[in-house]
């Protein structure tokens, strides 16, 4: 078996990632390091109700983007029932964890497999997913930077969430990834698929849609999430979510850090520094990314304790 050689060019491109990853996380460490003694004195337990509500935020995306993703499976032709969803969605999630989220698409192109789905259509499902997720994260971010950036959020904000939106529309335009679908084939090697599994325009802006309702869980989340630490108003916890959705979906894009890994927690320390302290922002973007792990960790637990092995049936043709 011949071994692929790297190429110098490849190198420099990964040891740049690396660095940059590096320096993300390590702005994020010194910024806590350095800001320690302000984030001991100022912490205090969790305010009970503002922790439940994070809480159930964080649940309710969770819920909500494995919803997503059986509904987007369907339109591709194929549906699972909501225990044999369960591990394909959440085993691969912690995927995200690995550089360049290929283990999420590959695990559940896997997974999709050994539940009857044809590989094609397995491709295809994950694939949108990741299209619309940035549709969709792209429009409420801007939306959320724009009422962030003004101090106060009003309705003319909406116009850069809707210029974005406009602007990435042309990725789910039915030539586009009518492409999309030529590029699987020639990948997976498959001649055809069985029915037309392309979503149309109307049915992308839907699951973008979709994808955008996952953002305001996330700022829901962190908003409470910051309530319950620091001493906000509710502008404060207003503009702790819109960072906090900036910062993840700017993560999300720089596909070569882990699931965001440092690029969001600095993101969201410089975003957060000019409404509380350095080593409050710290505190609260190391605690949000601690709170996230375990809470992936938990689902995926409980996916391989109540989740299903049922096969995969055909949905009827749309």
């Amino acid at each position: 078996m011949s071994r692929r050689k790297i190429t110098f060019k490849q190198a420099a491109f990964a040891a740049v990632k690396a660095a940059a990853v590096g320096a993300a996380a390590f702005f994020v460490v010194r910024t806590f390091v350095v800001n320690w003694p302000e984030v001991r004195e100022g912490w205090r337990a969790p305010a009970v109700w503002p922790a439940v509500l994070a809480a159930l935020a964080l649940v309710a995306s969770y819920l909500w983007l494995f919803g997503v993703s059986l509904a987007v499976l369907r339109r591709v032709g194929y549906r699972l029932t909501f225990r044999a969803g369960l591990r394909p969605f959440f085993y691969t999630l912690l995927g995200r964890y690995i550089p360049g989220r290929v283990a999420v698409i590959l695990g559940k192109v896997y997974i999709y497999e050994k539940r009857g789905v044809p590989r094609l259509a397995a491709a295809l499902a994950p694939a949108y997913e990741n299209v619309f997720a940035a549709i969709g994260g792209v429009a409420v971010s801007l939306a959320a930077a724009a009422a962030l950036f003004a101090g106060r959020f009003s309705w003319w904000q909406l116009a850069p969430a809707l210029a974005g939106v406009a602007a990435l529309a042309v990725f789910i335009q039915p030539p586009v990834m009518g492409r999309l679908l030529a590029w699987a084939m020639r990948r997976f090697g498959a001649l055809k698929l069985e029915r037309d599994a392309t979503i149309k325009t109307r049915g992308a802006l839907a699951f973008a849609a979709a994808y955008g309702g996952y953002c305001v869980l996330l700022g829901a989340f962190f908003a409470a999430l910051a309530a319950a630490f620091v001493p906000l108003d509710a502008g404060g916890a207003a503009r702790a979510g819109a960072a906090f959705v900036v910062a993840s979906v700017l993560g999300y894009v720089v596909v070569f850090a882990p699931s965001g890994l440092g690029v969001r927690e600095s993101l969201l320390i410089v975003l957060l520094e000019p409404y509380m302290g350095a080593g409050d922002a710290a505190f609260l973007a190391v605690v949000s990314r601690v709170v996230a792990v375990a809470a992936e960790l938990g689902f995926a637990a409980l996916a391989a304790a109540v989740g299903g092995d049922d096969a995969a049936t055909p949905t009827p043709p749309t």
